[in-house]
């Protein structure tokens, strides 16, 4: 189950979290705070780790909410809360990209191949192993697709509008939406390639 079907179930909108950070600037509450963790930190830390490793999505994601807790007055309201959020996690993500190819780093990704075994009979158990093996394969097509494109999808896959993307990657609308199309071409041939 995702989040958007966990937090519609809590009856949570776009419009708490606004509320919740107007709150939260005006008084510091960390009441609020915690509420406004509890409902993007998860979206968020897989966001980022979609784009990179867990060490690094969890230094980022730790990075975004210390600098929500220095410059909460400078959210103005102007987007949603959960877009700004995005907004720091990414430029965060950015700058640490840039650093380790000032540094001549590369990113590392690890993938654990795991032995499957092929199925005989079409039972419940083998048809949730076959999507399992189905969205690993999405993921790692995902991962092959070029950084601006993987973000835009990603942040799609996230719920965001269209304009919410192009303002969270400094972007313009039509940028974008060549981003998404590119993504969805490489992706359906990157998928067509799997066995």
């Amino acid at each position: 189950m995702g989040w958007k079907q966990i937090s519609g179930r809590l009856g949570l909108t776009k419009a708490d979290s606004q509320q919740w950070m107007t709150d939260y600037q005006q008084t510091g509450d960390q009441v609020l705070l915690a509420k406004l963790f509890t409902l993007h930190a998860d979206a968020l830390y897989f966001f980022l780790l979609r784009q990179s490793n867990a060490e690094l999505a969890a230094d980022i994601s730790q990075q975004s909410w210390l600098k929500l807790l220095e410059q909460r007055d400078q959210f103005q309201g102007g987007c949603s809360f959960k877009t700004w959020l995005f907004t720091l996690a990414r430029n965060a993500l950015l700058d640490e990209f840039r650093q380790q190819q000032r540094w001549g780093l590369t990113e590392i990704t690890e993938i654990t191949e795991t032995t499957l075994f092929p199925a005989t009979d079409a039972n419940p158990a083998e048809q949730q192993l076959a999507a399992q093996q189905q969205q690993q394969q999405l993921d790692l097509a995902i991962q092959q697709l070029p950084l601006l494109q993987q973000e835009a999808l990603l942040l799609q896959l996230e719920g965001f509008s269209l304009a919410e993307i192009a303002l969270i990657a400094n972007s313009n609308a039509e940028t974008v939406k060549s981003r998404l199309r590119h993504a969805r071409t490489m992706l359906a041939s990157l998928m067509e390639e799997k066995p």
